[in-house]
């Protein structure tokens, strides 16, 4: 192994014994939160905007919905490979690195004047989240030290549940009152507040030469096709197939079937995304408490039963109040142990390369949330919206069957 890569992960490491000591993590890993929060801002606003930026470029709405599928694009192809190709570069320069490329990206399509402009903005804008968390999660696990990986991915992860939870249905609401230009601007704003802060609390970890540079790179390549790190990633996408298969037509589930109010909808919708807040926490304390292998098998269970339940009581208002709260629960419960899980499989197999395995895990969240919704629009349109929930269950199920091969062997 290079000596030189040895050496950055023992200055990132240096005091993760003392550390795990104390009873607070290191500031650092907040300033990742706060960077994450207006990450989960990029992904998530535009969604309840996407009639104002229609309305406002004078294109259709389904036009504007490439400036969210261009975003998660730009997070799933930057995971993986740009977290093998800086694999030896120094954390905190990555990180700066990509918190500009968010920020910038954010402010260039909020003062974009014509579509494809914004799209382009957005595609960098993705590309500078999905390095980010990949670098984050790799390094805070790391200065948190192993007893407190749960912990410190469910507090990188925070801000993006917290932005879900609450930053979301803020910036729809204001949408109605104002452009959507200065959401975005507000955006970028938090992504520079993010930026500053890693610069003065992240320390610095040694740099590598330009021959073990490409060295790093060459094995973080190769670890992106390790079988024991897509083994591990493909629970992650199967997970996350099950639960966004459901929840991203639980809005016409809740309509067409239960007989809820565009008003109730909304209002589930804001209970989901505090849940999801919730559920990160619990996550990281399920995940620390019992390990991310039975952690991760039991929120896996959890989408999978309450994808079931929500079939057999879709008409039931009450039942898929709660269930639609459990999903928000589980959904980004699941996180911490599955990100945790991967990175300690990377630990083991590929150490040289572990935030190559972060990333992958960020482009399977990415991956889960695309095939989900592309799965259970094909099960909507050909069997009712109903279906939705079967698609849901069957992906899950299939996510424990092979969690479970795995923990076997």
């Amino acid at each position: 192994m290079d000596t030189r890569v040895i050496t950055r992960e023992r200055d990132l490491g240096a005091r993760v014994e003392d550390q795990s000591h104390s009873t607070r993590l290191p500031l650092a890993i907040y300033m990742f939160a706060l960077s994450a929060f207006a990450l989960g801002l990029a992904e998530f606003v535009p969604i309840g905007l996407s009639e104002v930026i229609a309305r406002s470029l004078m294109v259709s709405g389904e036009s504007v919905g490439a400036i969210v599928s261009i975003y998660a694009l730009g997070a799933t192809i930057a995971a993986p490979i740009l977290s093998a190709l800086t694999a030896a570069w120094s954390r905190k320069n990555v990180m700066i690195i990509t918190a500009v490329i968010f920020s910038a990206g954010s402010l260039f399509a909020a003062l974009s004047s014509d579509l494809p402009t914004m799209v382009v903005a957005r595609f960098f804008a993705g590309v500078g989240h999905g390095l980010f968390l990949a670098v984050a999660t790799s390094v805070a696990t790391k200065i948190a030290g192993p007893q407190r990986a749960g912990s410190s991915v469910a507090i990188v992860f925070g801000g993006f549940t917290l932005a879900l939870a609450l930053g979301v249905p803020l910036g729809t609401w204001l949408g109605k009152f104002v452009s959507w230009r200065p959401m975005f601007l507000g955006i970028a704003g938090f992504g520079f507040l993010g930026l500053i802060g890693l610069m003065f609390t992240m320390k610095a970890d040694s740099k590598v030469t330009d021959a073990n540079s490409v060295d790093a790179a060459l094995r973080g390549l190769r670890a992106l096709f390790h079988p024991r790190l897509l083994a591990g990633v493909l629970v992650t996408v199967l997970a996350y197939v099950g639960s966004f298969g459901v929840f991203t037509y639980i809005a016409p589930m809740l309509i067409q079937v239960t007989g809820a109010a565009p008003t109730t909808v909304s209002a589930f919708m804001l209970i989901y995304g505090v849940m999801a807040a919730i559920g990160n926490v619990v996550g990281g304390k399920l995940t620390d408490r019992l390990g991310a292998d039975r952690a991760s098998l039991i929120v896996v269970a959890g989408i999978a039963a309450t994808a079931v339940a929500m079939y057999f009581m879709s008409t039931v208002l009450l039942a898929m109040a709660l269930l639609t709260a459990v999903l928000g629960l589980l959904t980004f419960g699941a996180v911490p142990p599955l990100q945790a899980r991967l990175l300690a499989v990377a630990e083991t197999y590929t150490p040289q390369s572990v935030g190559v395995a972060a990333g992958l895990n960020i482009a399977g969240f990415n991956s889960g949330i695309v095939f989900g919704s592309a799965l259970g629009g094909v099960a909507m349109g050909a069997f009712g919206v109903a279906s939705t929930s079967l698609v849901g269950a069957t992906a899950a199920i299939l996510g424990i069957i092979v969690l479970a091969a795995q923990l076997k062997r």
